[in-house]
């Protein structure tokens, strides 16, 4: 009787250890990315190339965006969608294409766009389709690059194109311009946003023909990157308080990830901004990259690339995708969970990638759901065990 008892006990550890081996071989086969798509859908600017885009936060089953798309034989559109049935043309060529004056388009988190095609003038987008021309309050006259608010335009930074060809920096307030930089260190300035109290980062090329191999003929453009700080006070203007040049290579993204911290996105690599003005590099090339509402930053490699990088609170975790990258991603956005990679294929089609970033470890991701089911059977193995050894106890 022993013997045979024995024996039953030994077969139950050894199905209890082909268990514990065949799942934890389905859950690493599971452990890539979950919620990958591919496809626009129903949205309207399906097969069209997307220059600029905002996501706005509608809960509708079609992300609501204010799009704007260019096709070579077309032209420029800028239009707005808010469901399946619902697109507004906003902007549509007719003789002189203006299209291409749309400088840029930037989400303000309140369900707005801010974007510029007219000197010292931006123009307010809404969700509700709302169209606001704001001219600016100055005497001068320039062009704007990109426009970022802290908390609202009551703090606001615009980098500009001023009327003798450089490139600078403005303070706003309430559309109030101050003066421009007064230091810009020679950068062609692209892009800026707010990183903590007075400080801003501001992010350009610069071209240097005294660095070592390099010829007169062909100097070196490198990516720079500045903070810049402003008291509040119109009648002063912005001041570059530091300032560092990275390698050469193409600065695509620009992020805040919403704690004091801005990520500088690089095909060569990336950098971190902490709210002291000092920057870390990290060694994460990427095409583009977007900062979810939790702070984490998502680097989207090439085409043809098989994992994402994230980075978050210092810690760089590389996310494997099933399938390769099949797009040559152009922009990228994110709006509720979800993050949107719009780019070309292989052959030559344009087309939208998108990621829920919500699905990860939940119990829709075949990892989630094998860790789940892992976990509903070892409790119930134990149970069981614990009951038949207190049964057994009793009885003795």
């Amino acid at each position: 009787m022993l013997e045979q008892e024995s024996d039953h006990q030994w077969l139950a550890i050894g199905i209890f250890f082909l268990f514990a081996i065949l799942g934890g071989v389905a859950i690493e086969g599971t452990s890539t990315l979950a919620g990958v798509d591919l496809g626009a859908g129903e949205a309207a600017h399906d097969g069209y190339r997307v220059l600029d885009i905002v996501y706005f936060d509608n809960g509708v089953d079609v992300a609501s965006q204010l799009t704007h798309t260019y096709d070579p034989s077309q032209g420029h559109y800028l239009f707005s969608q808010t469901s399946t049935d619902s697109v507004n043309t906003i902007y549509a060529p007719s003789g002189y294409d203006k299209g291409d004056e749309i400088r840029f388009i930037n989400g303000m988190g309140d369900n707005r766009a801010m974007l510029s095609i007219a000197s010292t003038q931006l123009v307010e987008i809404t969700l509700g389709e709302q169209i606001a021309e704001i001219n600016l309050n100055s005497s001068d006259v320039f062009w704007i690059d990109d426009y970022q608010e802290n908390m609202g335009p009551q703090s606001a930074m615009i980098v500009t194109q001023e009327s003798d060809g450089t490139s600078s920096i403005r303070a706003l307030s309430y559309y109030v311009a101050s003066p421009p930089l007064a230091n810009s260190n020679l950068v062609n300035w692209n892009n800026i946003v707010h990183l903590s109290q007075q400080k801003w980062v501001a992010t350009g090329t610069i071209t240097n023909a005294q660095s070592s191999g390099d010829s007169p003929a062909s100097p070196s453009v490198r990516a720079a990157i500045g903070i810049i700080e402003w008291q509040g006070n119109l009648s002063v203007a912005p001041i570059l308080t530091s300032f560092s040049t990275g390698d050469e290579g193409q600065i695509h993204n620009l992020l805040s990830t919403g704690n004091s911290q801005v990520i500088v996105a690089a095909n060569t690599g990336a950098y971190q901004v902490k709210a002291d003005g000092s920057i870390n590099e990290i060694d994460i090339p990427s095409q583009s990259a977007v900062t979810d509402s939790q702070g984490k930053t998502w680097f989207i490699g090439n085409q043809g690339t098989t994992s994402i990088a994230t980075f978050h609170n210092g810690i760089i975790e590389i996310e494997e995708l099933a399938k390769p990258i099949p797009l040559e991603i152009e922009i990228s956005e994110y709006e509720s969970g979800m993050i949107f990679m719009h780019g070309m294929d292989s052959n030559g089609a344009f087309e939208m990638m998108t990621l829920d970033t919500t699905v990860q470890d939940s119990i829709e991701d075949g990892r989630g759901f094998l860790n789940f089911a892992f976990l509903t059977f070892f409790s119930i193995v134990l149970l069981v065990m614990g009951w038949t050894v207190l049964d057994r106890y009793r009885n003795y």
